[in-house]
């Protein structure tokens, strides 16, 4: 796996042309795709760090989760995923509840090299 060192500084544009800046985060990171830690930071700061089906806020225990999975075309963005907690994340699986499914009005991902995030990065 690459070293791809400080995580670059991405922002969020939403349909409305607003730009959110990505939670900071600190540290090296080695992994595939650099933007994965920020993406999920957002997420989890965008749902309020709260579980989007029971409402724990369990910090410990959140996930970033694929409303469609990756496996079934999901997409690596804002708008297909959204914060649960590992219980609810475990009893969903990859089906696609509308009780589960999570409201954004952020429609695009850059990431601080000009790609998007999108599953294609």
């Amino acid at each position: 796996m690459r070293d791809y060192g400080k995580v670059p500084s991405e922002f969020w544009l939403d349909q409305n042309g607003n730009k959110w800046k990505a939670p900071t985060i600190k540290g090296r990171l080695k992994m595939r795709v650099p933007c994965h830690r920020a993406l999920r930071e957002f997420v989890l700061w965008r749902d309020g760090f709260k579980c989007r089906h029971c409402g724990s806020q369990d910090r410990i225990k959140l996930v970033a989760d694929h409303i469609v999975s990756r496996r079934n075309g999901g997409a690596h963005h804002p708008d297909n995923m959204q914060c649960l907690c590992d219980s609810c994340n475990a009893r969903k699986a990859s089906l696609v509840d509308a009780k589960f499914q999570s409201k954004s009005d952020v429609s695009e991902v850059i990431c601080a090299d000009g790609g998007l995030i999108d599953g294609t990065h």
